[in-house]
């Protein structure tokens, strides 16, 4: 398993965040909090875990490959 996919996943919630912050600079109300409150900060939470939980899993498989290429 490669890296690729939580290059992307960061890359991706580095873009949302981007265009979030051009978004409140015309959206203000109590609306744009609250989404920001309940969806973003969450997602951006899970996200970050998940690309940490990738990341380890492709040390993991890294290794097992490595291990598994020594014992032949």
């Amino acid at each position: 398993m490669s890296k690729e996919g939580s290059t992307k996943l960061t890359y991706a919630i580095k873009n949302l965040r981007k265009h979030w912050e051009n978004a409140k600079v015309h959206w203000q109300d109590q609306t744009a909090k609250d989404f920001e409150a309940s969806h973003l900060f969450p997602l951006e939470t899970r996200v970050t875990a998940v690309i940490r939980g990738m990341d380890k899993l492709a040390e993991v498989t890294a290794k097992v490959k490595r291990d598994c290429a020594e014992d032949r």
